[in-house]
């Protein structure tokens, strides 16, 4: 950041998230401690990726160039000295007790300076989601017991979401694509639990993950019918990593082929059973989908805040870049968009606060044990092996089904679905379009703004192809009624 920057966008002084989504005003009188907690996450959140992200996002994308192996771990380390990757952990139990709007405001900031960066840090939330959409009682205690552990040791624990197949992408999130689908991998029964074989592909966090959450069918000539959700600790016997991929963009996440050869899994690590994994993949959509869109606009955003700062520092004659029309009506044009997807984001946040997963913090039986129970009661031994009692288990996942039914989770897979769209769609266009106004000169690579092109693409593909969400969109709202 230089002295004369313009205090815009990632460069203004934070927080700034009322004055830009005015909305949140009413809530911060109706609610002020949730309004101010979300400002103190954008303080945090937007000093760490100006001031730690900022600076070494192009040396890290160089040396990933090189070696798709390569993490910056001290960056790594500053974000876990934050907590910021165990930010949605009650503070009771060790986290910031970040809702879903401050984990929004967390994934705005960073993805605007650095999505692949802000994936290393942001996505180790998805070991807490996918255990809450188990939400069975002593696998979600387990869950946060490791992540605070490992937070607190300073190591890094990761976590990856295995669907994505060689012969099966966006099929595996579709209920009518995956009945036709080839699948890659298999599972079958076995004493005292399963065997995992097959191959899966892309897997973000694959080649670093400490735990897989994969989605497997018993029968693949009956994918849809026999598909199981288990959870595969990567040091099993018989799981191994196979190439990383070496990408335009987004460098700095790995993305990696992954084998199962004869991968045992204990039945305790079957999180869904058959004919149940398609059901555990849309609720886990449900959550995602709407913050892919929110990293998409957050891209958009910090790809224009790069053109407004290099059209303010370019001279023409005897006047700056900025101050030509044309480039006044293309900024602006941008701006409106990015504002518009950005409020629908922000609604999509406060609204999983108010119904899906994040409001069971906000449950009565959940706020008396944080408020009563101490840590080391409630993450414990004791606890612990209570909670592996099958009754007590699945009182949780009973509760939490009252609560997010499956009429709830096509509802945000719809709102997801059409925010994905628009938030990845708008990054693609404007990370073009800037450098339509910077030119040749403004696409060095030193100064960070053709990066922001490379990476967007593959938000258009992931977490569903652009195509499938719009499939989604249509069939549940117009296609419901026809």
């Amino acid at each position: 950041m230089e002295t004369n920057d313009l205090k815009y966008g990632m460069f203004a002084n934070a927080p700034d998230l009322v004055d830009t989504i005015p909305a949140l005003g009413k809530l911060k009188k109706a609610c002020p401690q949730y309004i101010a907690q979300a400002e103190t996450a954008q303080r945090i959140a937007r000093k760490f990726a100006r001031e730690e992200m900022l600076p070494r996002v192009l040396a890290i994308d160089t040396e990933c160039n090189k070696n798709p192996r390569y993490v910056d771990w001290d960056l790594w380390q500053k974000a876990n000295h934050l907590k910021l990757n165990i930010a949605a952990i009650p503070v009771k139990l060790g986290g910031l007790g970040w809702s879903a709007l401050d984990n929004a405001v967390l994934v705005e900031e960073l993805a605007s300076v650095c999505l692949a960066n802000a994936a290393n840090i942001t996505f180790n939330t998805f070991g807490l989601l996918g255990a809450l959409v188990e939400c069975k009682t002593d696998i979600v205690l387990k869950i946060i017991r490791m992540m605070t552990d490992a937070q607190e040791k300073g190591e890094p624990l990761f976590w990856a979401w295995a669907i994505t197949e060689p012969g099966a992408g966006t099929d595996m999130e579709d209920g009518e694509a995956m009945a036709l689908m080839k699948p890659s991998t298999n599972a079958r029964k076995v004493p005292g639990g399963y065997r995992l074989n097959g191959t899966k592909c892309f897997i973000t966090n694959g080649s670093l993950a400490h735990y897989v959450i994969a989605t497997i069918p018993m029968d693949p000539s009956h994918p849809r019918e026999s598909m199981a959700t288990f959870f595969v600790p990567a040091d099993t016997k018989g799981f191994s990593i196979g190439r990383i991929e070496r990408k335009c963009g987004q460098k700095a996440s790995q993305t990696a082929e992954i084998f199962f050869d004869d991968v045992f899994v204990p039945e305790e690590n079957l999180w869904e059973p058959p004919g149940r994994g398609l059901r555990h993949t849309r609720e886990i959509l449900s959550i995602t989908r709407g913050y892919i869109g929110l990293c998409g606009a957050a891209m958009a955003r910090g790809a224009l805040d790069h053109c407004i700062q290099f059209a303010h520092r370019k001279k023409i004659k005897n006047h700056r870049l900025l101050d030509e029309d044309w480039v006044k009506f293309a900024i602006s044009d941008m701006m409106k968009d990015i504002m518009a997807v950005r409020a629908a984001c922000y609604n999509f946040a406060i609204s999983m606060d108010t119904y899906h997963v994040w409001s069971l913090f906000e449950k009565l039986p959940i706020k008396v044990s944080l408020k009563t129970l101490s840590k080391k009661l409630i993450l414990g031994d004791f606890v612990m092996n209570l909670a592996r009692n099958k009754l007590i288990s699945l009182a949780g996942s009973r509760y939490k089904a009252g609560i997010v039914t499956d009429k709830l989770v096509e509802k945000f897979v719809t709102e997801g679905s059409a925010l994905k769209v628009s938030g990845t769609d708008l990054a693609v266009r404007v990370s073009s379009r800037v450098l339509d106004i910077v030119g040749l000169e403004g696409m060095a690579y030193d100064l960070g703004i053709e990066k922001y092109f490379r990476d967007a693409k593959v938000t258009q593909i992931y977490e569903g192809s652009n195509q499938a969400n719009r499939i989604d969109l249509f069939h549940n709202t117009i296609g419901m009624l026809s």
